[in-house]
């Protein structure tokens, strides 16, 4: 089993650093990033920005190298191993349950600038979609032959460079770079790329 102290072993050794963010969020991700206009709500959220749920990782992990960029950092190549939440009219109440939120974790990554530090032996030159699907491959080892990327349109993706990812036939996630229209949102000259799975289809697979 590939437990999650494995992932972030795999994940760091591949060149990502680790971030944790919040579970709650901005409304307009989650309408912007994943398309969900019926966003779980919070009650007494702690600031009135961070008033619903995450779906997903990515607008998390887009804050982060908005932040990074901000600061003059030009390569951020960051992850995140956590819970997301959807509504689910299957799930009943429990002890780590909630009657109708499904909780599952993903495991989502994010590089953005130079595919390579910089250095005298290789010339630069910005990360792309085939870095990140190498990245995953890596994660994947022995079972990244049967890892495929099928053309998918996503909320959160270029629309020509986004793919939903397959691992043994079933859809376990997302890989593409960013839409224009969001880097453009958040100030980044160009955009960053992504991928978010579901970690415990990871778990079974690896």
């Amino acid at each position: 089993l590939y437990g999650p102290h494995a992932m972030r072993a795999s994940m760091a050794a591949l060149d990502f650093q680790e971030v944790i963010n919040f579970s709650f969020v901005e409304e307009a991700w989650e309408r912007d990033y994943c398309g969900n206009e019926q966003p779980i709500r919070l009650l007494n959220p702690i600031a009135s920005q961070l008033a619903v749920m995450r779906s997903s990782l990515i607008g998390g992990l887009l804050a982060n190298i908005a932040h990074n960029a901000k600061h003059r950092q030009s390569r951020v190549r960051v992850f995140e191993l956590g819970r997301v939440f959807a509504r689910d009219a299957a799930v009943a109440d429990g002890d780590l349950s909630v009657a109708g939120v499904a909780q599952p974790t993903h495991l989502a990554a994010a590089a953005w600038g130079p595919a390579l530090p910089e250095q005298w032996g290789e010339a630069s030159r910005p990360v792309d979609f085939f870095d990140l699907k190498r990245d995953l491959e890596s994660l994947l080892g022995a079972r990244a032959a049967g890892l495929r990327c099928e053309a998918a349109s996503h909320p959160a993706l270029h629309p020509g460079r986004g793919a939903r990812v397959l691992l043994d036939g079933r859809p376990i996630g997302w890989l593409g770079e960013v839409h224009p229209r969001w880097a453009q949102a958040l100030d980044l000259p160009h955009a960053p790329v992504v991928f978010e799975l579901d970690a415990e289809a990871l778990a079974d697979r690896v």
